[in-house]
């Protein structure tokens, strides 16, 4: 596995390439377990294709509980861990600083992962977000094949 990135004056590349050296398929998930500062929890809203996606919800019973996105934009209220499936275009609104920041993956990664451990104060829960860019089914990849995850963050103005 490689990773490599780019940085120009308005975004932040990172490509992950998986190479099977091999003549033996194996399996693999991939996840960037990003995490993004933000001015206050209450002042996020996270943007995207979330509204009637399907999402695992990892805060419900002991293996997680498949639910259903009724929201265009996602605000953060409680502890989550949610795996958004088919969602890989999110974008974090902060309020408070008045900024934006696209998550572009347009490659590999299909799915997101918003995670926050909201309410514990050690933690310092108020001033951080988790948003993965993840690939969450597995992927087979056969000997001598390839993989690569591209995905990109761009700041911006509200």
């Amino acid at each position: 596995m490689h990773i490599l990135g780019s940085l120009e004056d308005d975004k932040l590349s990172t490509k992950m390439l998986v190479d099977n050296k091999g003549e033996e398929s194996f399996d693999f998930q991939a996840a960037l377990h990003s995490y993004f500062t933000v001015s206050a929890i209450e002042n996020l809203s996270i943007a995207g294709s979330f509204k009637g996606k399907e999402f695992l919800n990892k805060m419900v019973g002991d293996d997680g509980e498949m639910q259903t996105e009724d929201r265009d934009e996602i605000t953060i209220s409680e502890e989550y861990d949610r795996v958004y499936t088919g969602v890989n275009d999110p974008v974090l609104k902060d309020s408070g600083t008045g900024k934006t920041l696209t998550v572009s993956n347009t490659a590999g990664y299909e799915d997101t992962v918003l995670w926050s451990p909201y309410g514990d104060e050690g933690m310092g829960y108020n001033n951080f977000v988790c948003v993965e860019s993840v690939k969450f089914d597995q992927v087979s990849l056969d000997g001598g094949a390839s993989w690569t995850g591209d995905m990109s963050l761009s700041a911006g103005d509200l």
